[in-house]
Protein backbone atom coordinates (compact mmCIF):
# COMPACT_ATOMS: atom_id res chain seq x y z
CA UNK A 1 0.00 0.00 0.00
CA UNK A 2 1.48 3.34 -1.11
CA UNK A 3 1.85 6.11 1.38
CA UNK A 4 0.74 9.71 0.99
CA UNK A 5 2.96 12.75 1.24
CA UNK A 6 1.48 15.72 3.13
CA UNK A 7 2.00 18.46 5.69
CA UNK A 8 0.67 19.11 9.16
CA UNK A 9 -1.60 22.19 9.18
CA UNK A 10 -2.53 24.55 12.00
CA UNK A 11 -5.46 22.52 13.29
CA UNK A 12 -3.13 19.57 13.91
CA UNK A 13 -4.47 17.42 11.07
CA UNK A 14 -2.65 15.77 8.18
CA UNK A 15 -3.21 17.44 4.82
CA UNK A 16 -2.55 15.14 1.86
CA UNK A 17 -0.64 16.60 -1.10
CA UNK A 18 0.42 13.70 -3.35
CA UNK A 19 0.90 9.93 -3.42
CA UNK A 20 4.32 8.44 -2.89
CA UNK A 21 6.25 7.33 -6.01
CA UNK A 22 4.03 9.39 -8.34
CA UNK A 23 5.23 11.90 -10.86
CA UNK A 24 3.45 15.07 -9.84
CA UNK A 25 4.17 18.71 -9.05
CA UNK A 26 1.89 20.90 -6.91
CA UNK A 27 1.83 24.50 -5.73
CA UNK A 28 0.46 25.52 -2.33
CA UNK A 29 -0.08 29.01 -0.87
CA UNK A 30 0.26 29.18 2.91
CA UNK A 31 -0.85 31.87 5.36
CA UNK A 32 0.58 32.75 8.77
CA UNK A 33 -1.19 31.85 12.00
CA UNK A 34 -0.21 35.05 13.88
CA UNK A 35 -0.17 38.74 12.97
CA UNK A 36 3.21 40.12 11.79
CA UNK A 37 4.81 36.67 11.86
CA UNK A 38 8.44 36.79 10.63
CA UNK A 39 9.21 33.05 10.08
CA UNK A 40 7.42 29.83 9.10
CA UNK A 41 8.47 26.20 9.51
CA UNK A 42 6.84 23.66 7.15
CA UNK A 43 7.11 20.00 8.23
CA UNK A 44 6.56 17.22 5.68
CA UNK A 45 5.21 13.78 6.66
CA UNK A 46 4.18 10.58 4.97
CA UNK A 47 1.22 8.51 6.12
CA UNK A 48 -0.55 5.34 5.01
CA UNK A 49 -3.88 6.31 6.60
CA UNK A 50 -3.71 9.98 5.64
CA UNK A 51 -3.80 10.95 9.29
CA UNK A 52 -1.25 12.06 11.87
CA UNK A 53 -1.79 8.78 13.74
CA UNK A 54 0.88 6.95 11.70
CA UNK A 55 2.61 9.95 10.12
CA UNK A 56 6.41 9.71 9.74
CA UNK A 57 8.53 12.84 9.64
CA UNK A 58 10.30 13.54 6.32
CA UNK A 59 11.87 16.96 6.66
CA UNK A 60 11.29 20.69 7.23
CA UNK A 61 11.50 23.95 5.35
CA UNK A 62 12.17 27.10 7.42
CA UNK A 63 11.40 30.42 5.73
CA UNK A 64 12.69 33.46 7.64
CA UNK A 65 12.58 37.24 7.21
CA UNK A 66 9.13 37.14 5.64
CA UNK A 67 7.31 40.45 5.35
CA UNK A 68 4.97 40.97 8.35
CA UNK A 69 1.30 40.70 7.39
CA UNK A 70 -2.00 40.21 9.20
CA UNK A 71 -2.82 36.60 9.88
CA UNK A 72 -4.82 34.87 7.16
CA UNK A 73 -3.25 36.76 4.25
CA UNK A 74 -1.23 34.77 1.65
CA UNK A 75 2.43 34.83 2.69
CA UNK A 76 4.38 31.70 1.59
CA UNK A 77 4.45 29.88 -1.75
CA UNK A 78 5.46 26.22 -1.64
CA UNK A 79 6.12 24.02 -4.72
CA UNK A 80 6.52 20.26 -4.10
CA UNK A 81 7.18 17.48 -6.58
CA UNK A 82 7.94 13.74 -6.49
CA UNK A 83 9.35 11.04 -8.77
CA UNK A 84 8.77 7.30 -9.17
CA UNK A 85 12.11 6.66 -7.46
CA UNK A 86 10.82 8.18 -4.23
CA UNK A 87 12.64 11.50 -4.51
CA UNK A 88 10.81 14.45 -2.89
CA UNK A 89 11.73 18.06 -3.78
CA UNK A 90 10.20 21.09 -2.07
CA UNK A 91 10.78 24.80 -2.56
CA UNK A 92 9.35 27.60 -0.32
CA UNK A 93 9.64 31.38 -0.64
CA UNK A 94 7.92 34.57 0.57
CA UNK A 95 5.28 35.77 -1.91
CA UNK A 96 6.37 39.38 -1.35
CA UNK A 97 9.33 39.77 -3.73
CA UNK A 98 10.40 43.01 -1.97
CA UNK A 99 11.26 41.16 1.26
CA UNK A 100 14.69 39.78 2.11
CA UNK A 101 13.50 36.17 2.32
CA UNK A 102 15.43 33.46 0.45
CA UNK A 103 14.40 30.27 -1.31
CA UNK A 104 14.37 27.28 1.00
CA UNK A 105 14.94 23.89 -0.66
CA UNK A 106 14.39 20.35 0.57
CA UNK A 107 15.42 17.18 -1.30
CA UNK A 108 14.63 13.87 0.40
CA UNK A 109 14.91 10.25 -0.73
CA UNK A 110 12.12 8.22 0.83
CA UNK A 111 14.08 4.99 0.30
CA UNK A 112 16.90 6.14 2.59
CA UNK A 113 14.64 7.96 5.03
CA UNK A 114 15.20 7.16 8.67
CA UNK A 115 12.01 5.74 10.09
CA UNK A 116 12.56 7.22 13.57
CA UNK A 117 9.60 9.30 14.64
CA UNK A 118 10.01 12.97 15.54
CA UNK A 119 8.10 14.70 18.28
CA UNK A 120 5.19 16.39 16.56
CA UNK A 121 4.85 20.17 16.80
CA UNK A 122 1.94 22.38 15.92
CA UNK A 123 2.90 24.23 12.69
CA UNK A 124 2.93 27.98 12.49
CA UNK A 125 1.18 28.30 9.11
CA UNK A 126 -2.16 27.57 7.45
CA UNK A 127 -3.25 26.82 3.92
CA UNK A 128 -4.54 29.76 1.93
CA UNK A 129 -8.33 29.41 1.74
CA UNK A 130 -8.74 29.28 -2.04
CA UNK A 131 -6.28 26.37 -2.34
CA UNK A 132 -9.25 24.08 -1.80
CA UNK A 133 -8.22 21.37 0.71
CA UNK A 134 -10.43 18.26 0.98
CA UNK A 135 -14.00 18.88 2.13
CA UNK A 136 -14.36 18.83 5.89
CA UNK A 137 -10.68 19.48 6.58
CA UNK A 138 -11.23 23.08 7.69
CA UNK A 139 -14.92 23.02 8.63
CA UNK A 140 -14.27 22.17 12.25
CA UNK A 141 -11.38 24.66 12.45
CA UNK A 142 -13.41 27.50 10.91
CA UNK A 143 -16.33 26.92 13.29
CA UNK A 144 -13.99 27.01 16.29
CA UNK A 145 -12.33 30.14 14.94
CA UNK A 146 -15.67 31.96 14.49
CA UNK A 147 -16.76 31.07 18.02
CA UNK A 148 -13.39 32.23 19.38
CA UNK A 149 -13.59 35.54 17.48
CA UNK A 150 -17.01 36.22 19.01
CA UNK A 151 -15.72 35.47 22.50
CA UNK A 152 -12.50 37.42 21.98
CA UNK A 153 -14.24 40.65 20.98
CA UNK A 154 -12.86 43.24 23.43
CA UNK A 155 -16.12 44.27 25.09
CA UNK A 156 -14.28 45.09 28.31
CA UNK A 157 -11.92 47.44 26.47
CA UNK A 158 -14.84 49.20 24.76
CA UNK A 159 -16.60 49.63 28.13
CA UNK A 160 -13.46 51.04 29.80
CA UNK A 161 -12.90 53.52 26.94
CA UNK A 162 -16.52 54.67 27.21
CA UNK A 163 -16.21 55.26 30.97
CA UNK A 164 -12.97 57.22 30.49
CA UNK A 165 -14.63 59.48 27.89
CA UNK A 166 -17.58 60.14 30.23
CA UNK A 167 -15.26 61.01 33.13
CA UNK A 168 -13.25 63.40 30.93
CA UNK A 169 -16.45 65.17 29.83
CA UNK A 170 -17.60 65.54 33.45
CA UNK A 171 -14.21 66.91 34.53
CA UNK A 172 -14.20 69.44 31.67
CA UNK A 173 -17.74 70.56 32.53
CA UNK A 174 -16.79 70.97 36.22
CA UNK A 175 -13.73 73.12 35.50
CA UNK A 176 -15.67 75.32 33.06
CA UNK A 177 -18.34 76.04 35.68
CA UNK A 178 -15.70 76.66 38.33
CA UNK A 179 -13.91 79.18 36.09
CA UNK A 180 -17.14 81.14 35.47
CA UNK A 181 -17.93 81.28 39.19
CA UNK A 182 -14.43 82.55 40.05
CA UNK A 183 -14.71 85.42 37.52
CA UNK A 184 -17.95 86.61 39.13
CA UNK A 185 -16.52 86.58 42.64
CA UNK A 186 -13.68 88.99 41.88
CA UNK A 187 -13.91 92.19 43.91
CA UNK A 188 -11.85 95.31 44.61
CA UNK A 189 -9.66 95.28 47.76
CA UNK A 190 -11.10 97.03 50.75
CA UNK A 191 -9.21 99.54 52.87
CA UNK A 192 -9.51 99.18 56.62
CA UNK A 193 -8.19 102.07 58.61
CA UNK A 194 -7.34 101.96 62.25
CA UNK A 195 -9.78 104.22 63.99
CA UNK A 196 -9.25 106.56 66.93
CA UNK A 197 -12.10 106.60 69.43
CA UNK A 198 -14.01 109.86 69.04
CA UNK A 199 -14.12 112.13 72.06
CA UNK A 200 -17.56 113.35 73.06
CA UNK A 201 -18.31 116.91 72.01
CA UNK A 202 -18.13 119.49 74.73
CA UNK A 203 -21.64 120.33 75.93
CA UNK A 204 -22.75 123.90 75.39
CA UNK A 205 -23.25 126.08 78.49
CA UNK A 206 -26.89 126.31 79.59
CA UNK A 207 -28.56 129.65 79.31
CA UNK A 208 -28.91 131.63 82.52
CA UNK A 209 -32.50 131.79 83.70
CA UNK A 210 -34.18 135.18 83.55
CA UNK A 211 -34.72 137.01 86.79
CA UNK A 212 -38.05 136.18 88.30
CA UNK A 213 -40.65 138.90 87.97
CA UNK A 214 -41.05 141.03 91.11
CA UNK A 215 -43.89 140.24 93.34
CA UNK A 216 -46.85 142.54 93.02
CA UNK A 217 -46.69 144.91 96.03
CA UNK A 218 -49.63 145.61 98.10
CA UNK A 219 -51.50 148.69 97.12
CA UNK A 220 -50.00 151.52 99.21
CA UNK A 221 -51.77 154.49 100.10
CA UNK A 222 -49.54 156.43 97.78
CA UNK A 223 -48.64 155.18 94.31
CA UNK A 224 -45.42 153.16 94.49
CA UNK A 225 -42.45 154.01 92.37
CA UNK A 226 -42.03 152.09 89.12
CA UNK A 227 -39.29 149.46 89.43
CA UNK A 228 -37.78 148.23 86.19
CA UNK A 229 -36.47 144.66 85.99
CA UNK A 230 -32.83 144.24 85.01
CA UNK A 231 -32.33 143.12 81.41
CA UNK A 232 -31.75 139.42 80.93
CA UNK A 233 -28.18 138.44 80.14
CA UNK A 234 -27.72 137.29 76.51
CA UNK A 235 -27.53 133.51 75.84
CA UNK A 236 -23.94 132.57 75.02
CA UNK A 237 -23.52 130.99 71.61
CA UNK A 238 -22.68 127.28 71.60
CA UNK A 239 -19.10 126.40 70.72
CA UNK A 240 -18.95 125.01 67.20
CA UNK A 241 -17.82 121.36 67.04
CA UNK A 242 -14.97 120.89 64.58
CA UNK A 243 -15.22 118.00 62.12
CA UNK A 244 -12.66 115.41 63.28
CA UNK A 245 -10.46 113.84 60.60
CA UNK A 246 -8.32 110.68 60.76
CA UNK A 247 -4.80 111.55 61.93
CA UNK A 248 -2.00 110.69 59.52
CA UNK A 249 -0.58 107.19 59.83
CA UNK A 250 2.74 106.88 61.69
CA UNK A 251 4.38 105.49 58.54
CA UNK A 252 3.85 108.86 56.84
CA UNK A 253 6.68 110.30 58.98
CA UNK A 254 9.00 107.35 58.30
CA UNK A 255 12.07 108.14 56.23
CA UNK A 256 11.71 105.77 53.29
CA UNK A 257 15.07 104.65 51.79
CA UNK A 258 15.75 105.81 48.23
CA UNK A 259 16.56 102.25 47.12
CA UNK A 260 14.86 99.18 48.53
CA UNK A 261 17.10 96.06 48.52
CA UNK A 262 15.94 92.81 46.96
CA UNK A 263 15.42 91.18 50.35
CA UNK A 264 13.19 94.12 51.40
CA UNK A 265 13.50 97.08 53.72
CA UNK A 266 12.56 96.41 57.39
CA UNK A 267 9.71 98.38 58.93
CA UNK A 268 8.18 98.02 62.42
CA UNK A 269 4.41 98.41 62.39
CA UNK A 270 3.05 101.06 64.75
CA UNK A 271 -0.46 101.54 66.03
CA UNK A 272 -2.52 103.35 63.41
CA UNK A 273 -0.62 101.88 60.39
CA UNK A 274 -2.29 99.91 57.62
CA UNK A 275 -0.79 98.10 54.64
CA UNK A 276 -2.57 100.68 52.51
CA UNK A 277 -0.67 103.52 54.23
CA UNK A 278 2.63 101.60 54.19
CA UNK A 279 2.28 100.93 50.43
CA UNK A 280 1.51 104.61 49.84
CA UNK A 281 4.57 105.70 51.87
CA UNK A 282 7.05 103.32 50.23
CA UNK A 283 5.63 103.03 46.67
CA UNK A 284 3.60 106.23 46.33
CA UNK A 285 0.81 103.88 45.29
CA UNK A 286 -1.50 102.46 48.00
CA UNK A 287 -2.94 99.84 45.60
CA UNK A 288 0.30 97.83 45.73
CA UNK A 289 -0.38 96.68 49.30
CA UNK A 290 -1.01 93.03 48.17
CA UNK A 291 2.69 92.83 47.17
CA UNK A 292 3.72 93.56 50.79
CA UNK A 293 1.19 91.02 52.10
CA UNK A 294 2.47 88.26 49.79
CA UNK A 295 6.12 89.04 50.55
CA UNK A 296 5.48 88.68 54.33
CA UNK A 297 2.99 85.76 54.05
CA UNK A 298 0.19 87.86 55.57
CA UNK A 299 -3.02 85.95 54.92
CA UNK A 300 -5.35 88.78 55.91
CA UNK A 301 -4.06 92.18 54.70
CA UNK A 302 -6.73 93.90 56.83
CA UNK A 303 -5.25 92.48 60.06
CA UNK A 304 -1.75 93.54 61.06
CA UNK A 305 -0.29 93.68 64.57
CA UNK A 306 1.44 96.69 66.07
CA UNK A 307 5.06 96.01 67.05
CA UNK A 308 5.60 93.43 64.28
CA UNK A 309 8.55 94.02 61.95
CA UNK A 310 7.87 93.33 58.27
CA UNK A 311 10.02 93.73 55.15
CA UNK A 312 8.98 95.93 52.24
CA UNK A 313 9.99 94.38 48.88
CA UNK A 314 11.15 96.46 45.91
CA UNK A 315 8.43 97.98 43.79
CA UNK A 316 9.54 96.18 40.61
Amino acid sequence: MASTIGIKIANGEFYSIMDENSIVKKRLVLTTVHDKQRSVQIDLYKSFTKTMADALYIGSLVVENIKPKPKGEPSIEMVISSTTEGEISADAIDLDTSSQGEHQYLNVSLKSLDEDNREFEIPDFELEQHEGPPAGLYERTLEIKKEKDKKDFPWAVVLIIGLVIILLCLALWFFLLRGKGASKEQKAPTRVESTVPAQPAEPSQPAQPAAPPPAEPAAPASPPPVIQAPPASPKPAAKPTANRTRPPAPVSTYKVPATIPKNGAPYKIRWGDTLWDISEAFYRNPWLYPRIARFNNIRNPDLIISGTTIRIPPKN
